[in-house]
This record gives C-alpha cells, sequence and structure tokens, in this order.
C-alpha cells in the first residue's frame, strides 16, 4: 500500500514507543519502574475535579467555540498580562488539545516547502517531526552546556529560516533560559526577520529561585507564538486544555486553519482549566516545592552513576551516560532498553532529543520508587 510522503517520514515519538514497551512488561507481570515521562503524580486540585463535575451535570457535553470558551480565552489574556507580561487580546488566543496540538498547528500555520526552522538541542522529541509535518526542515542548533547560544544561533540564521522553536525550561536538559539570552533572541529575530515559537509548558517548574521569563515579554511580542499548557502545572494530562497566543495576523489564520483539524476542545475540560486559573499562586508554590525536593533526590542519585548538570527547571534530569558507551552499549538507546529489560526501569535515550549518549529521566514518581529505580541502574550497571 502506498502512503504519503509526510506520513512516510515522520518518526514515532521515541516516548510514547518506550511507554508501549514498558507497558507490554508490566502486562508479562514486570515491575517497571517508570521515569520516561513528564506527567506530574500529583493529584488534580480539588477545584478542578468539582468544576469538571459540576459542567458534565450541567450538560456541558456539546459543541463549543472551536477558539475556546470565551470566559476561558478571557482568563487566559489576564494571566498572560499578570504572570507573563504578555498582552493578548483574547481573540488572540487559541485553545487547543493540548501544547503538542499548539506546537503543530503554530508550525503548519507560518511555515512551508523550503522553509527552515532552528532547534535547539537537545529538544523535545516531537519539535522536529512538527517541522517537517509543516513542510519545512528542522536545523539543528548546538547549545552551550544546554544553554542557548545566540552565536550559534546566528551562524544557522539562512535566507529560509521561518522561525526558532524554544523551549524554556527546557524539556529534556531543565536549563532556564536568561534574560539576556532572550532579549538576545529578540533583536536577532527582529534583525535577520524570523518568528519565535515559544513552548512554555514547564514555565511553573523551576527552581532554586530561578525565573520564568517569556520571550514575548522581552522585546519580541510582534514576532512570537507563545504556547503553553494547564498540562503539567494542574496535574491535567489528560484534559488535553493547551493553548497559543500569537500576533493577530498569525492568530486569525491558525483560528481558520483550527476549524479543519478539529472542533472544539473539550468543553467540560475547558470548564476544569477555568477552575483551575482560579486558584491561587500558593497551590503551584506547593507543587514546585514537592518537585523541587524531588529534582534534589534525582540529581543526587543519578550523579553517583552518570555525570549530570543539575536542572533549574522542568521535571527531568539529563544525565551524561558516555561513559558507559562501549561495546557493550553502543548507543544510548541500547542502553535504555537495556535498563528498561534489565533493570525494570523506563528512561528515554538521549538520541531522541537530538543528543547522543545521554538519558532522560523524570522525577515525577515519588522518592521511595525514585531510589529503588536508581538503585536498580546503579546495580545494572
Amino acid at each position: 500500500m502506498r502512503l504519503s510522503r509526510r506520513a512516510a517520514a515522520v518518526a514515532e515519538s521515541a516516548t510514547l514507543r518506550l511507554s508501549a514497551a514498558a507497558a507490554r512488561l508490566r502486562a508479562g507481570g514486570r515491575e517497571i519502574i517508570n521515569l520516561l515521562e513528564g506527567e506530574p503524580d500529583l493529584p488534580l486540585p480539588p477545584a478542578v475535579r468539582e468544576a469538571t463535575r459540576r459542567a458534565l451535570a450541567r450538560g456541558e457535553t456539546r459543541y463549543s467555540d472551536a477558539s475556546g470558551l470565551p470566559e476561558l480565552r478571557e482568563l487566559i489574556a489576564r494571566k498572560l498580562k499578570a504572570r507573563n507580561g504578555i498582552t493578548a487580546a483574547p481573540e488572540d488566543i487559541l485553545v487547543t488539545n493540548g501544547a503538542k496540538q499548539a506546537v503543530y498547528e503554530a508550525l503548519q500555520t507560518i511555515c512551508g516547502p523550503g522553509d527552515e526552522v532552528l532547534v535547539p538541542s537537545p529538544y523535545w522529541v516531537t519539535f522536529p517531526e512538527a517541522v517537517r509535518l509543516a513542510g519545512a526542515k528542522p536545523v539543528f542548533v548546538p547549545t552551550r552546556a544546554h544553554r542557548l547560544d545566540l552565536d550559534a544561533v546566528a551562524r544557522a540564521v539562512s535566507p529560509r529560516t521561518r522561525a526558532i522553536i524554544i523551549n524554556s525550561p527546557n524539556n529534556p536538559a531543565g536549563a532556564v533560559y536568561s534574560e539576556a539570552a532572550l532579549r538576545g533572541l529578540a533583536r536577532l529575530a527582529a534583525k535577520r526577520d524570523f518568528l519565535i515559537v515559544s513552548d512554555e509548558a514547564y514555565e511553573d517548574f523551576v527552581y532554586d529561585g530561578a525565573a520564568h521569563l517569556s520571550v514575548a515579554a522581552l522585546g519580541a511580542a510582534s514576532r512570537t507564538i507563545t504556547v503553553q499548557t494547564f498540562s503539567k502545572s494542574f496535574s491535567m494530562t489528560g484534559f488535553r486544555v493547551g493553548f497559543l497566543a500569537a500576533p493577530p495576523e498569525i492568530a486569525r489564520a491558525a483560528r481558520r486553519l483550527h476549524g479543519h483539524v478539529t472542533g472544539n476542545v473539550c468543553t467540560f475540560a475547558q470548564h476544569g482549566a477555568i477552575a483551575a486559573l482560579g486558584l491561587g499562586r500558593g497551590e503551584l508554590a506547593r507543587r514546585r516545592a514537592v518537585f523541587q525536593k524531588r529534582r534534589d533526590l534525582a540529581y543526587a542519585l543519578a550523579s553517583r552513576t552518570f555525570d549530570c548538570v543539575k536542572p533549574r527547571g522542568g521535571l527531568f534530569v539529563f544525565a551524561d551516560a558516555r561513559r558507559h558507551l562501549g561495546r557493550r552499549f553502543p548507543d544510548s538507546a541500547r542502553l535504555a532498553g537495556y535498563l528498561l529489560e534489565t533493570a525494570g526501569v523506563s528512561a528515554v535515550p538521549g538520541s531522541a532529543c537530538g543528543m547522543e549518549g545521554f538519558l532522560r529521566f523524570s522525577f515525577t514518581s515519588p522518592e521511595p520508587a525514585l531510589r529503588e529505580a536508581f538503585a536498580r541502574i546503579e546495580a545494572a550497571l
């Protein structure tokens, strides 16, 4: 059977493939500790659960505005202004099925054949494939100790460069881009005339006093598409509620495209998102404190076996495993497979994130599971 070139060329998500492999082992009776996915295990906030339940009880199960409930977009606009310093009208906001769809639709809106999109590495596994699905070419840009290297970005820009996609706090490396780096990127984007897609899915998980900053608030508002989500901050991964905020012309085009890709995001789930935006900052601080403590533990445990840079944000330790590679394990994929089969611990190989020789470990599991996982890894190696 003949497939489209687009479908044939796109790579399977490494995280989904490994998750399926771990599920098969569990089905066979194995106890697998999941350090694979960035899914917070903290319970759903009661206010979100109750608002969703009430919406279901009211019959909020039918079609609604494809761009998102007006009241939700109004609250998102207020949140962006108050917390991110971004001025966006509700009509410049598009509610999507998680951040993944927001990234996809942003690139579909601004890119086409012959365009190039800069992708700093290491990167989230979906970024290159989303670029390719838009008909464009990903151009990988090295970072410096996982931090944005503006000189490398400048060298990578060509007449075909349409955009750069950045992710801070970074998945997988946990880097938090500085104000100087983001302002420098804003100046470079203006000078060389390209757009910025800023994925800020982990904005609420910054540690040790670090601050999350949105590039759209630092001189790049007219050329930035900001992507955020409710999934991580509020343990709403299954709700599939994310959004993008963009300059008016881009937002209008994204809405037109969105209307043919999907209908509205689940109506009653959006009512849960409305409740999430009503939670106080104390709830977010409490959640951040839990994961900072786990970050400290995971970093300390991983550093006994690997070379690690302490993450300043996000939900992962990105461990340099190159000292373990060689004849026994020629690459990070083989090493990750060995740890899954032998130690019963799932992790993402760095090759899936554009950085061979590394492993990504999530610290979203409870502390006893983290201790057991790294003890198994240490014993296996």
